[in-house]
């Protein structure tokens, strides 16, 4: 029951209906590329506090309470699902992280596979890509399956 409330309050609609879909079809997510360092993740972040993604100011303004290196961020707007969108401060005129060793483990994890489930998307010109694919065990199991019936 906790995981199920976990999912509501983390999953977007459309990231529910994502998350239902390979669930039902036998499939998991699989990142795959490499960081282009444009920046442009760091430009339109999503972030989620103890109550799913900030939708508001107040919402933002409790993550910061708890954790105030997330000053770092600035709200930029809200995206189609109404979700706070924030762009970090930390960003040089070359689009890089000015402090790219200590960066928060936000930003050290990207993309995880969550943003598939929130409902969003990688950003423009990104070089990772979020994909769903049938995994590797099920294949096997496939297989062995067909030469036991040999």
């Amino acid at each position: 029951m906790a995981r199920i409330r976990k999912i509501l309050s983390s999953y977007s609609l459309i990231g529910l209906i994502r998350y239902l879909r390979i669930r039902l079809m036998g499939k998991e997510l699989l990142v795959t590329g490499s960081c282009r360092c444009c920046g442009n993740c760091c430009r339109k972040i999503n972030l989620q506090g103890a109550q799913g993604w900030l939708r508001s100011v107040k919402d933002f303004k409790e993550v910061v309470a708890d954790y105030p290196e997330y000053e770092r961020f600035q709200i930029i707007g809200k995206d189609d699902q109404g979700y706070l969108q924030l762009s970090c401060s930390w960003l040089d005129a070359a689009g890089l992280c000015r402090d790219h060793e200590n960066r928060f483990s936000l930003c050290k994890n990207f993309p995880d596979k969550t943003l598939h489930f929130c409902g969003g998307a990688l950003p423009s010109g990104c070089g990772y890509r979020i994909s769903e694919v049938r995994p590797f065990s099920r294949y096997l199991a496939d297989e062995v399956k067909g030469q036991r019936k040999k």
